[in-house]
């Protein structure tokens, strides 16, 4: 029975019973061996030296996770805020369970105070959530590899680590936004398709991409949201996103040779906390989003990293960039939500 060294400094059991020649079965197997232990698999017991050096992984991970941070606007404002719930051994998990609680009804007001008020009991609904795994699949070929390493060639091309990287972040911000797939028939909603969200249309001139449009227009439609959603009992901290075709508009003058921008003005509004534009957000449209974990929480499982596997007797070398998270957009038992949604 063999050893060998992982990226991690930890040392794994290289025995025939868990590497079949190159045929990518050592990730399948170690995930296996992880769940009938009953715990959690590491990232690095799906990492070998075999064909990386410890210091090629370290490359390879930082290239995947710079990329990754320029698209996560919304995932990145949630983890900031501490709106975030870490699931332990979430690859073991596929569905993340939570529970509503219902209020209840109003006190009794009388002068003796032992008149019987209404026996009364909040109740707890479960609901639940399915935890996906988000990955993206490349290569390279060992000769290229080799030659790198070797410093007769070019550099380690990290072209696609990093496009890998970009496309999990993309898929995390567009799912907190838009939704994602249903599985077994649970959904994944996001800010603009959750359906206890409240919705609205713009007010006067339309939407803010119109010419008509000015600025006061702009500052009105906001203040007709934050009403809106303080008539569901969400009194705020908010924060405002908008899509990308409004980050010009916003930068215009407040109002004619103001020395104000409709941002500047917006921002200024009591109780809105932040004002950003996304790529994610569909076009036309506004979110308003209570910055509450009883609104809104980023379900974390696996944080996003790499495994490799080779085939082709190791001339063909595959990685998988993947990540478990999942965006949670809540509402009460009552269906009252502290998103609200205009377009």
């Amino acid at each position: 029975m063999g050893e060998i060294l992982t990226s991690g400094g930890g040392v794994l059991d290289s025995s025939r019973s868990f590497i079949s020649g190159a045929t990518g079965r050592w990730a399948g197997e170690r995930l296996m061996k992880a769940l009938t232990e009953g715990r959690e698999l590491a990232a690095s017991e799906l990492r070998t030296l075999d064909t990386l050096r410890k210091d090629e992984w370290v490359f390879i991970d930082e290239q995947l996770v710079s990329e990754a941070q320029i698209r996560l606007v919304g995932v990145a404002d949630l983890k900031a805020a501490g709106l975030q719930t870490t699931v332990p051994g979430s690859m073991g998990k596929t569905v993340y369970t939570y529970e509503k609680m219902t209020d209840m009804q109003p006190a009794t007001v009388s002068l003796d105070g032992v008149t019987r008020s209404e026996m009364d009991r909040q109740e707890y609904l479960a609901s639940g959530l399915p935890l996906p795994i988000i990955h993206k699949d490349f290569y390279f070929n060992l000769r290229t590899l080799t030659a790198s390493r070797a410093g007769r060639g070019e550099a380690l091309d990290v072209t696609q680590v990093r496009t890998a990287g970009r496309l999990v972040a993309e898929e995390e911000e567009r799912m907190l936004f838009q939704g994602g797939k249903t599985f077994g028939g649970l959904p994944i909603y996001g800010y603009t398709t959750h359906p206890n969200r409240n919705t609205t249309g713009f007010g006067s001139n339309g939407n803010w991409a119109q010419v008509a449009k000015t600025g006061e227009n702009m500052l009105t439609d906001v203040l007709a949201m934050i009403a809106i959603a303080e008539a569901d009992r969400m009194f705020g901290p908010y924060w405002l996103y908008l899509p990308r075709g409004y980050s010009t508009v916003i930068g215009a003058d407040f109002k004619a040779n103001s020395d104000r921008s409709v941002f500047d003005r917006i921002r200024s509004i009591s109780g809105l906390t932040s004002v950003k534009v996304a790529d994610q957000m569909p076009a036309n449209t506004l979110v308003l989003v209570q910055a509450t974990s009883d609104v809104v929480k980023w379900i974390q499982g696996e944080p996003l990293q790499t495994i490799q596997w080779d085939i082709e007797g190791g001339f063909h070398v595959n990685f998988k960039a993947f990540e478990i998270a999942v965006p949670l957009i809540r509402a009460d038992a009552q269906g009252r939500s502290g998103v609200v949604h205009m377009s």
